[in-house]
């Protein structure tokens, strides 16, 4: 009886142990808004960020495709204000000459490539324009970002747990644009646990047979399409820390098969408040 007595008591030390190093890891994860809030600090923080009318960054672009396999590069540039984003990337290639992303007072723009034809990116953009316009494309590159403007976007937050990413603990919060009531597109964004650096955004999208509609081309029933934005190399210039290193993967999947491509950005240089024409953010000729 003792024996067993004895027993009972070591498991329940056992189960009680567990339970306290469970209760324990669940205390370590923070509140979207407490994350939210750390984050804006690691920046540089919201009246240092207020003080930027614009924002100018510039680099060298990089692009691969998988299949077909080819890789190229040239020049990058990234231009922002509060209500203004616009992305130019070069390319030495005839097939895929430059990219062009622009969102420009609350209107999404996305010229075509070449005739009548836009990039796998640009494609994904122009089927979720709420990347572009609730300010999620780029993130702490642009000064649209989206977390600096919850209070007019109203989106819904909820905590996504944490991760490993490149074996350093990271905090997912999970983003739902105002309005959006699809559970087939969701869109996570991961804060580093240590200096809260937004490290990455996930967009993920399923296709069911339910979903296709006649006309339109290039979709069918359970392609599964992710695009993830990847943040590195911060560092800290005038008091604000930003990203130098930045990579969008795209992957479809579906039973024609697997297709990725990579777009790159190394940043040279952040510039802030230039002097930029009434008319700069458009995409028209000039």
């Amino acid at each position: 009886m003792n024996k067993i007595n004895h027993q009972y008591f070591a498991s329940f030390i056992a189960l009680g142990i567990v339970l306290i190093i469970a209760q324990t890891a669940l205390a370590q994860d923070l509140k979207p808004e407490e994350i939210v809030e750390k984050h804006i600090t690691a920046i540089g923080g919201r009246t240092k960020l207020d003080t930027i009318k614009n924002r100018f960054v510039a680099g060298a672009s990089e692009f691969e495709s998988k299949l077909p396999s080819r890789k190229t590069g040239g020049k990058a540039v990234i231009a922002s204000d509060k209500n203004n984003l616009m992305f130019l990337a070069s390319f030495a290639s005839k097939e895929y000459p430059k990219e062009k992303i622009g969102y420009f007072t609350d209107k999404v723009s996305l010229p075509w490539v070449t005739s009548g034809t836009r990039s796998p990116l640009g494609a994904f953009l122009a089927d979720h324009e709420k990347v572009l316009s609730d300010g999620l494309f780029g993130g702490t590159i642009s000064s649209t970002w989206a977390i600096l403007t919850l209070d007019s976007k109203k989106p819904l937050l909820k905590s996504g747990g944490s991760k490993k990413l490149d074996g350093r603990k990271a905090y997912a919060i999970d983003y739902f644009p105002k309005g959006s009531n699809s559970s087939e597109f969701t869109i996570r964004l991961f804060f580093d646990s240590e200096t809260f650096n937004h490290v990455r955004t996930e967009y993920r999208h399923t296709i069911s047979a339910g979903q296709d509609k006649f006309g339109q081309l290039g979709r069918q029933a359970g392609v599964k399409i992710g695009l993830t934005e990847i943040f590195g190399d911060f560092k800290t210039v005038d008091g604000f820390t930003f990203p130098y290193d930045y990579r969008a993967e795209y992957r479809t999947e579906s039973n024609s098969g697997t297709y990725e491509w990579v777009w790159g950005v190394k940043v040279t240089q952040y510039l802030f408040d230039q002097n930029l024409a009434a008319d700069f953010f458009n995409f028209e000729e000039k």
